[in-house]
This record gives C-alpha cells, sequence and structure tokens, in this order.
C-alpha cells in the first residue's frame, strides 16, 4: 500500500471522497490506496476513523451533509477546486445527497460515477424498491404499505407473529420493529406516537427466514462490470442489522437476482442488494438495496474484489474490465461491533447465543488492522465523545 501519511492541507490528488466517519469510508480509502491512489480524504467535523490513518494524502473537513445540505455542496465544489481531484467518490448515505445535486457538482469537470437521483430514491425507497423486484419476478416477502391500524392488524393476523414494520428509508437496523403478540400496540403507539412517523411511511412485511446474503455489484449504466457475494455468520443485533461476521461465498441464484434488478433501473456505480435464503429449502427471499458502498466491502476488497478502484477506473476511463471471480472462503469480523454483541449476549443471557461465531477462523478485521492501527483506537473515542455530547 501507498504510504503517503503527511498531513498536507492542499495538493492535486487522484479522488476525493466524503462522509469518511466509519469503516466503509476507511475501507474505501485502503482500497484506493492500495492502488497507490492519492486520496483527498474528507470528514464532518466528528472527524471519522479514516482521519487517523496513515493512507490519506491529504485530509479536509466538510459540514454534515444531514444537518446542513447546502454548505455540504459549497464544501464540496471548494474542496474540488483546492485539490483538484479527477474522480469524486461519496463513501455513504450522503450519495443520495450528491445525486441530487449533480449537475452542479459535475460543472467542475470532475468523474462522479452515481446513478441519477431518482433512479437512488427509488432503490432506497422500500416501498418503491419492492415493486421494482417484484416486476423482474424476484422473490418478495407478502408486502403493505397501511393506511390505518385496522390494516395492520389484519396483516398479523393472515400472516402470523412476528411481523416486520420498517420506513421505507430505513438503513440497516434503525428504522426496523419486529411485531409480536405480546408488544403490537406498544411499538405501534411508539411509532406514531412518540417517534411521529405516520401511515405512508413504513410498510409492514411478513417475516422471512433464512440466512442473510449481500450481491454487491458495479454496474456501468445497467451492464455489470464486478460482483461479489457473502454471506452474513453473526449480525449486531440477532433480528437484522450489520453484520458482525461474514464469510465470501458464491449464490448464482441471488447474484442473477441482483443484477436482474439493477439492469432493469440501469443502474451506474456501486451497490448491494441484501437476500434472505432458506438453505434448506433453497428459497431466496429480497430484502432491500444499499445503492451506495456497504459496511462489508473490506470484505470484497480483501476477496479480490476492489469496488472502490474497479469504481475509479470506470469513472475516469469510461469502463472497466469486469471482475467476476475472487477468493471464497475468506473470513472478516468487525472487531468491535463483535465485542459489543458477544458482550451483550453475555450480560443478557448469562451465555453465548452463537458459540460458532466464536471458533471459526478469521482472516482479517475490516476496522483493525496490524499495518494501520490508530483509526480502530480513534474510532473507539469518537464514538465514546460522541455519546458523551447528546448525553451533555
Amino acid at each position: 500500500m501507498n504510504n503517503k501519511g503527511s498531513f498536507i492541507s492542499s495538493m492535486k490528488v487522484d479522488v476525493l471522497t466524503s462522509n469518511g466517519w466509519d469503516r466503509i469510508g476507511y475501507n474505501v480509502l485502503r482500497g484506493l490506496a492500495k492502488e497507490n491512489l492519492n486520496v483527498a480524504f474528507g470528514t464532518d467535523r466528528n472527524l471519522g476513523m479514516g482521519y487517523y490513518s496513515k493512507y490519506p494524502a491529504a485530509r479536509y473537513l466538510h459540514s454534515d451533509c444531514f444537518k446542513d445540505e447546502n454548505n455540504f455542496i459549497s464544501d464540496l465544489n471548494n474542496s474540488f477546486k483546492k485539490f483538484q481531484p479527477s474522480v469524486y467518490l461519496p463513501t455513504g448515505d450522503e450519495t443520495i445527497i450528491v445525486s441530487r445535486h449533480l449537475s452542479e457538482l459535475s460543472e467542475n469537470n470532475i468523474k462522479i460515477p452515481i446513478s441519477e437521483y431518482t433512479t437512488l430514491e427509488s432503490l432506497d425507497n422500500k416501498s418503491i424498491s419492492f415493486k421494482i423486484a417484484k416486476s423482474q419476478n424476484i422473490p418478495t416477502p407478502e408486502t403493505i404499505m397501511p393506511s390505518c391500524l385496522e390494516e395492520i392488524e389484519d396483516f398479523a393476523k393472515k400472516f402470523s407473529y412476528p411481523i416486520v414494520l420498517k420506513h421505507i428509508k430505513s438503513n440497516s437496523s434503525k428504522g426496523v420493529w419486529f411485531l409480536s403478540k405480546e408488544n403490537f400496540y406498544n411499538v405501534i403507539n411508539e411509532i406514531i406516537n412518540t417517534k411521529g412517523i405516520n401511515y405512508g411511511d413504513f410498510i409492514v412485511q411478513q417475516c422471512v427466514r433464512g440466512s442473510g446474503y449481500g450481491v454487491s455489484l458495479l454496474m456501468n449504466k445497467g451492464s455489470l462490470r464486478a460482483k461479489f457475494t457473502h454471506k452474513r455468520l453473526r449480525e449486531r443485533i440477532k433480528r437484522g442489522g450489520p453484520s458482525t461476521l461474514r464469510i465470501s461465498t458464491e449464490n448464482r441464484e441471488l447474484e442473477e437476482y441482483a443484477i436482474s434488478l439493477l439492469s432493469s433501473v440501469k443502474f451506474h456505480g456501486v451497490a448491494m442488494v441484501e437476500f434472505k435464503y432458506d438453505e434448506e429449502n433453497e428459497k431466496a427471499t429480497f430484502i432491500e438495496v444499499n445503492p451506495r458502498f456497504w459496511g462489508s466491502v473490506g470484505l470484497a476488497i480483501n476477496s479480490g474484489v476492489n469496488f472502490p478502484y474497479l469504481l475509479y477506473k470506470m469513472a475516469l476511463n469510461g469502463d472497466v474490465e469486469p471482475v467476476l471471480n475472487y477468493k471464497n472462503g475468506v473470513v472478516a469480523r468487525w472487531l468491535l461491533g463483535n465485542i459489543l454483541s458477544l458482550t451483550k449476549d453475555i450480560f443478557t443471557t448469562g451465555y453465548l447465543l452463537n458459540m460458532r461465531s466464536t471458533t471459526i477462523h478469521v482472516d482479517f478485521n475490516d476496522d483493525y488492522y496490524k499495518d494501520d492501527r490508530l483509526p480502530f483506537w480513534m474510532w473507539i473515542f469518537l464514538l465514546f465523545r460522541r455519546k458523551l455530547k447528546r448525553i451533555f
């Protein structure tokens, strides 16, 4: 890897990134630096783990993209002028915000390889993405967008508990609730009266059994350029959420479904399509699309599919040679998430709920790398500092 770890404030770089708060942005940085690219690493004023890495060629701060969209875009424009990157890669949820301002940002003559706003918004909205999946004959859970309490009650009677309620813009485990017969009315009351989420802002689904799989793709205006599949071995939250342990694998059926879905909307850029897969019955079910970089991107990079670098090359040259093969059986662990998950098991139940995930061989951690230790420890400090800010 490139080791250009100086605190340079201004220079011409190959790539500029943004919103580098967590391990997603950090692994994107590593994937780019691995190919000896100069990266200007951007984060808001809460900083982030990648900010303390030795691999950025330069570091810069920008406004919080969710709290101050206009100033975030202004900061990006200023950073483009300062660092003159050939390519700009958003690394997280700011991707949709960037797509809203794509025309303005593209005036800087910088390549930004993402889909247009309407495409990203459609895939990010669960009520719409499920319709797209169904139109491609991809298996989906029974789903409704209720307009009243009675419709949810009727749905629960028809499909039995538990049922799942999801905000149409939910991300990972955030905005997802599991309703049982015992907690049904308490959860509905919390969602509508306490959180202020209205009917029409969420969907209700049949609970689907099976292992979690993710199919990650690089698409060039609807055409496949790279693929990678992983299986979840352990999740931060028992009923869903980010995985803390995962393995590279293959699943032709899921891959064909994911490619069909993204091809149908002529998707451009990177995305990860999530599924549940009942291995005993070989039954697949579509869950959601993440039309941006994803939490397990480090596993793909370390298995032989360097999505950040491939995306950079595709943006720069207009296309890239397809990468469809990679190493199977590589196991990645989110070290901090795994520690917290195991600790919660012990304190809430007195024992480990998933012994296999503590004994399986791990090839690497995607938040702690021996060649760059400081970001992991600073990440713990930053998380602790953020919690203190919320309290005080």
